[in-house]
């Protein structure tokens, strides 16, 4: 069956068909809640060994008026918000308590670069419950895995779901 999700700009589409499933429809979920106050991940995706939750940021291409600043404390923790409140959710969907949950932050922004990506990544990963889960007795994990990603860097490292570009993208602030 064919899985092909876009993001919210239709600036990139990943093809999650070799999933078990994908959806991009928690908002649309969480929207049956009265003034709901969750916030979702962009994508989810389910294999045999993981599952992924993903969130993406493309502001690199032309028609993007504002001036996206991923380090703004307060991006930050909607980023690493929005996974709590999506793995509240789909852990009840999965019947795997064991699998490995895996969060990933797709980011593009004009002139963003791997540097930008680690300095995103390393504030995010410090409000992911990872030393939570690491100082209490869980059950289960709450998260095994997480990086900052550029569309090129998710291609090489999740293969099984390419990623494409649909808009050009752009170099100049």
């Amino acid at each position: 069956m064919s899985i092909i999700l876009k993001d919210e700009n239709e600036s990139w589409q990943i093809d999650f068909s070799s999933a078990i499933w994908a959806t991009d429809k928690l908002n649309e979920i969480f929207s049956v809640i009265k003034d709901s106050f969750l916030s979702d991940v962009d994508f989810v995706a389910e294999t045999e060994d993981f599952v992924l939750f993903v969130e993406s940021k493309n502001s690199n291409f032309r028609e993007v008026s504002y001036k996206f600043k991923p380090l703004e404390k307060e991006k930050i923790i909607s980023v690493a918000r929005k996974y709590y409140d999506s793995l509240i959710y789909v852990r009840s969907l999965i019947e795997d308590r064991g699998k490995r949950k895996i969060y990933i932050y797709l980011l593009e922004t004009r002139n963003g670069d791997c540097v930008l990506r680690k300095h995103v990544r390393s504030r995010l990963k410090e409000r992911l419950p990872f030393k939570l889960q690491r100082d209490a007795v869980l059950y289960e994990t709450m998260i095994d895995d997480f990086d900052v990603l550029s569309f090129d860097e998710w291609n090489k490292r999740f293969k099984q779901f390419p990623a494409k570009r649909l808009k050009k993208p752009v170099t100049d602030n």
